[in-house]
């Protein structure tokens, strides 16, 4: 196994040498739009507080949701960048039962982006890179009390970015394994008071887009 990932790492290097220019270099200023889906397995933890006795649920479930998001990525030499992420969510949500309302919920993640260029021809670049940062959930259950719940935490993705360059411009591919993690607050003082929830997301992510290279390369 070893000897056939040298294997790929000496072909990939020998496409670098043959290449008359790079689609990533030193100086490179890429910026990025997206469109995406994500799929989640949701952990949801709920332990009551100021009552006795405690109690502990755990929920399971699934969540999906539609995105766009847009980065912007600079580069320190042909085989690193640098750069942030914004991703706006929409989350798949079904009417309720009992209130008939259906939840309005959205989601903003807001990161700090690292990439390993691993190929980077003239007309094909392939980073392999990792988001951390910031998110937040807003849930508003339309329903006659004007339930809303608020979700703050961490996010961190582990994507790989397929980029297909025609000049300057190019179409790209987004696969991702994202993980959130939130602590859950609502306008509802009952719930503030009694509950502490703790919500975990661990998914796949699967967008596509468009890219634009600005800056010159002046090494070639």
């Amino acid at each position: 196994m070893i000897k056939k990932i040298a294997i790929l790492f000496i072909c990939l290097s020998s496409l670098q040498v043959f290449a008359q220019s790079y689609s990533m270099y030193k100086g490179a200023l890429v910026v990025e739009a997206n469109v995406g889906v994500d799929i989640y397995g949701v952990t949801l933890k709920e332990q009551t507080k100021n009552i006795n006795p405690v109690k502990d649920t755990t929920v399971h479930n699934l969540a999906a949701s539609s995105n766009f998001n847009f980065g912007l990525e600079y580069g320190l030499s042909q085989w690193f960048g640098i750069g942030i992420k914004a991703k706006f969510d929409r989350y798949a949500a079904s009417k309720d039962t009992t209130t008939h309302s259906t939840p309005t919920v959205r989601g903003i993640e807001l990161a700090a982006v690292v990439n390993a260029h691993v190929v980077h021809v003239k007309h094909f670049d392939l980073p392999i890179g990792l988001d951390l940062g910031y998110s937040s959930l807003t849930d508003h259950e339309n329903d006659v009390a004007n339930t809303q719940i608020y979700g703050n935490g961490f996010y961190a993705n582990l994507h790989i970015n397929p980029r297909l360059y025609i000049g300057r411009f190019g179409f790209n591919l987004n696969m991702g394994v994202p993980f959130i993690n939130y602590s859950l607050t609502s306008n509802n003082l009952n719930f503030n008071k009694y509950i502490l929830a703790d919500w975990k997301a661990v998914g796949f992510s699967l967008g596509f887009g468009i890219q634009y290279r600005f800056l010159k390369d002046n090494a070639q």
